[in-house]
């Protein structure tokens, strides 16, 4: 497994930090450096501090239109099973709890390919996305499970 992107994003003290994260720069970034497009990713770890950023943090990165992430990802299409597989270890609302570090964890084991009962079958490409200070500060990781 190998980091082939990263990017980091800081939309500041904008009064919408909270509907638009820092993660449309960092996630553009990471992408740009590995060499892949949101397309391409097969996996999606967010870091889901609060019930909704995990839908805001896939809406900056592009998935969706701003404002569309709830009916746009309902009927299971982030599961393991679905089409847009993210959080699959349930992310720290639903999984565990690792102190900022549950999605890049969550990575690697899928990453891998060591993930059990909820491997993701296409696990070429996982993005993974963290934040901080309230969504002002942002960090996406392009990993890879190449040799």
């Amino acid at each position: 497994m190998h980091i082939i992107g990263w990017g980091q994003g800081h939309p500041g003290g904008r009064q919408d930090r909270v509907i638009r994260t820092g993660a449309a720069m960092s996630g553009r970034l990471a992408m740009e450096m590995a060499g892949v497009g949101i397309n391409d990713i097969d996996i999606r770890q967010i870091y889901d501090c609060f019930t909704y950023t995990t839908l805001v943090t896939l809406e900056d990165y592009g998935y969706c239109k701003k404002g569309e992430g709830g009916e746009a990802f309902s009927g299971g299409r982030l599961g393991p099973n679905g089409d847009l597989p993210t959080n699959t270890g349930g992310g720290q609302l639903s999984g565990y709890y690792m102190w900022g570090m549950t999605p890049v964890s969550e990575a690697i084991i899928q990453t891998r390919g060591q993930a059990g009962k909820r491997q993701v079958e296409k696990h070429d490409l996982t993005l993974v996305s963290n934040n901080g200070g309230v969504l002002q500060h942002h960090a996406s990781l392009v990993l890879s499970s190449a040799n």
